[in-house]
């Protein structure tokens, strides 16, 4: 997996399949490649996964490890999702991070 993966399909629809039976409707808003902290000699640059929707959406799904679904792409995971601050998206909404070293 790779940021060039996701980078195509930013700002489309996917879904969250929590470990315990949450289903969470998102968008990924953001695919970040981050180079400084990659491994030297890795195969692949670092990225990170932002996935966002209505906080009242989120029901009781708090992160975690969860399946990640998308039309184009299938089923991706099980993933590792930590919420996070929803910085630079709209008031009232959640943030859901996956970070990939």
């Amino acid at each position: 997996m790779s940021a060039a993966l996701f980078a195509p399909v930013q700002g489309e629809a996917f879904t969250l399949h929590g470990a315990d039976g949450p289903v969470v409707a998102t968008i990924l808003a953001r695919c970040d490649e981050h180079p400084r902290t990659t491994m030297p000699g890795s195969d692949r640059t670092a990225f990170s996964l932002v996935f966002s929707c209505p906080a009242e959406a989120v029901g009781a799904f708090a992160g975690g490890h969860c399946l990640v679904s998308h039309p184009a792409l299938g089923t991706v995971g099980p993933l590792y999702l930590e919420r996070i601050l929803p910085t630079g998206l709209p008031p009232g909404h959640a943030a859901f991070q996956a970070v990939f070293n």
